[in-house]
């Protein structure tokens, strides 16, 4: 059984849901007088991977299936609300891969299976390229959790926050930089196995945008001045 059909522009408030996610956690920590980040936090970030779930399956069956796979997701977020370290255990890391692998899979079936490229399957692309960076940032947490001396922290870095308090900001960071090639030079990867998932997602950030993303953005215009010219 199918689920209803997902609303125009859908993808475009996932992306900026995914957006605030990424921005507005750091602002909360900062300014928030009553230390009411976690609490505000947790429902809105529970709700942006129901709603990632909801969008990107398109049968009832597979819907449930998520849902199986975010219950632990969920479980951890909520404890992680109360004790940021229940985040460092590998149970925890492994589960939110799975979920946003789940929702790769499913990001990536439709921009496969679009006829048209329309601007909602342009945010589409851009959703994917996030959740890839995401699923790499907790990729790092698990090697930083896991391996001695995986990598290695500037000191003004160590000054301001430390990895093992606030693992998601830190590896969410790197993830990103790394993704665009951008680098720092503040968080390196020493551990063999820590430079292969660098080397890899480094590798996939600069093809996807040079291949999938400049595709996806060369046929919509193509597309748009078709149309025109009719």
């Amino acid at each position: 059984m199918k689920l209803p059909k997902v609303p125009k522009h859908s993808f475009l408030l996932l992306l900026i849901s995914l957006l605030i996610m990424l921005i507005v956690p750091p602002y909360l920590r900062e300014y928030s007088l009553l230390h009411f980040e976690g609490l505000l936090l947790n429902p809105f970030i529970s709700t942006i991977f129901l709603t990632s779930l909801y969008l990107v399956t398109d049968n009832r069956r597979f819907f449930i299936i998520g849902l199986l796979i975010l219950l632990p997701v969920l479980v951890i977020n909520t404890l992680y609300y109360f004790d940021e370290k229940y985040l460092n255990s590998l149970t925890a890391t492994l589960s939110y891969i799975a979920f946003f692998a789940y929702i790769c899979v499913f990001l990536g079936r439709f921009l496969a299976r679009s006829k048209t490229v329309s601007i909602n399957v342009i945010y589409a692309a851009v959703c994917l390229y996030f959740f890839i960076a995401i699923i790499w940032s907790f990729i790092y947490i698990t090697t930083y959790n896991t391996l001695e001396n995986a990598f290695t922290f500037s000191a003004t870095l160590q000054e301001s926050v430390l990895p093992e308090n606030d693992p998601i900001t830190i590896f969410s960071y790197f993830s990103f930089v790394t993704m665009t090639t951008l680098g720092y030079g503040d968080i390196t990867p020493v551990h063999p196995i820590a430079r292969a998932w660098v080397s890899a997602q480094t590798v996939i950030g600069q093809l996807y945008l040079a291949i999938v993303m400049a595709r996806f953005v060369g046929l919509y215009i193509s597309d748009s001045r078709t149309g025109k010219s009719k």
